[in-house]
């Protein structure tokens, strides 16, 4: 009696170390980042069904100047995978991407086969082959305001999640060619949109709308500010003014994460209508077509503000 008694207790207790392994093993969902909310919405669209893509930035603070706390590093740390714009955006990214083993950083205007802009150079264009590493601030950083740097990216996006999760390479396939046909349909809606404004004059808060303008051919006059954390000098702000008697009836675009009274002084007594646009996405809700509701949110709103 006692020997089936111990055989008993024996394949019970058998049974249940068997078990334990596969609760231990259970695999989690890949815990994908993104330093700002744009390429949050990007890579959700990509990670729909897998996973949600969680990010770093709360919504609305700038790129350029955020320092994180530390429970944004216990974050960054414990990420399988990281998608950020690179250096020459988030300053402050790349050391502590260097002090996370375990994370698969991926900064976008590194390993994307991109269209970008010069700094320094009016419109133009240069094509950016992907791993070609380029000079820190040779190139405009606001790559995401591109429908056609935003497709480039997501592609990234998604043959990085293949490598890292094979187990979901068909649903990563899917989404990426579900995000391609939204994205290029709305592009198209929004090119007819913007047809009859293209010779309207407008001015926005800060250097970062260049891929904007260059992609829907619009008038942007000029800008208040290069870097949005930094006042603008009076000689810049004089000039300005000028240019905003003279172009008449025009559009001035605020951003609602800065505030500053210089604009109302500069817009005093001129014909301008003023409206916002938000590059960083703060009000879009994130799911899978995030990224298109906020390109024909800026559409709508420019085109407001011009009529």
């Amino acid at each position: 009696m006692k020997q089936l008694f111990r055989t008993k207790l024996f394949c019970g207790l058998l049974s249940t170390l068997l078990l334990v392994p596969q609760l231990v093993t259970a695999k989690e969902p890949l815990k994908v980042l993104t330093s700002i909310k744009p390429i949050q919405l990007i890579s959700q669209a990509i990670t729909e069904g897998v996973t949600t893509t969680d990010v770093l930035l709360p919504p609305g603070a700038s790129p350029h100047s955020h320092s994180l706390k530390p429970s944004d590093a216990r974050k960054l740390y414990d990420a399988d995978v990281m998608f950020w714009i690179g250096p020459d955006m988030e300053v402050f990214l790349e050391k502590m991407l260097a002090g996370a083993p375990k994370t698969l950083s991926v900064p976008l205007m590194e390993q994307s086969r991109l269209s970008l802009r010069k700094n320094d150079e009016e419109g133009e264009v240069h094509e950016h082959e992907e791993g070609h590493h380029h000079h820190h601030g040779e190139y405009d950083a606001h790559i995401w305001l591109s429908p056609d740097n935003a497709l480039a990216m997501a592609k990234t996006m998604s043959e990085k999640l293949i490598s890292v999760d094979p187990e979901h390479k068909k649903q990563y396939q899917e989404n990426f060619k579900k995000f391609a046909t939204n994205l290029q349909q709305a592009d198209k809606n929004n090119i007819a949109r913007l047809e009859n404004y293209h010779d309207q004059p407008m001015f926005v808060f800060h250097d970062a709308y260049g891929y904007l303008k260059a992609h829907y051919k619009l008038n942007i006059v000029d800008h208040f500010t290069i870097n949005p954390e930094r006042q603008p000098g009076a000689k810049h702000l004089a000039k300005l003014r000028d240019k905003l008697i003279k172009a008449g009836n025009s559009c001035v675009f605020r951003e609602p994460q800065f505030q500053p009274a210089y604009i109302d002084k500069i817009i005093n007594g001129t014909n301008t209508n003023v409206a916002v646009l938000d590059p960083l996405a703060t009000e879009i809700r994130v799911d899978s077509t995030g990224y298109i509701n906020f390109l024909n949110r800026m559409v709508s709103n420019i085109i407001t503000c011009l009529k």
